[in-house]
């Protein structure tokens, strides 16, 4: 389990209650084929100051070329998500390049769900662990 204080602290682990087994083939086969995101992990999330329970959030980390254009690739990953959930499911998104400080507790959570650039995933590790020296 990993933690990050603040005023709400956030607690990222594995999942509890993973998604569907075809639903979490479908959405790694979605999100394989967008072009600008480099890896995705699927842990779970709790804030126990704002819920009650745990809920599943995909961490995304793009492309550096991908941020120039950031709406375009979340788009993508959006429409992603949206064909591989059933009706009425949702996930929340976040991109780590955003939070890179996030890295290291989502990698802890064992919960990787795709990897199409393995170079930049060691490369955003390595960064990320030289910024907590």
């Amino acid at each position: 389990m990993s933690l990050m204080r603040g005023p709400d602290e956030l607690v990222i682990s594995p999942p509890e209650q993973p998604l569907d087994p075809q639903v979490k083939d479908r959405l790694a086969r979605e999100l394989a084929r967008c072009p600008d995101l480099a890896f995705a992990h699927l842990p779970q999330v709790m804030v126990p100051a704002r819920q009650e329970a745990p809920s599943l959030v995909l961490f995304v980390w793009l492309q550096a070329p991908a941020l120039r254009s950031l709406r375009f690739a979340l788009n993508l990953v959006s429409e992603a998500v949206a064909r591989s959930l059933p009706d009425g499911n949702y996930l929340d998104v976040v991109v780590l390049n955003s939070a890179p400080e996030l890295l290291d507790q989502v990698e802890r959570a064992r919960s990787l769900l795709v990897e199409n650039d393995p170079e930049e995933r060691a490369r955003a590790l390595a960064a990320a662990s030289a910024s907590e020296d």
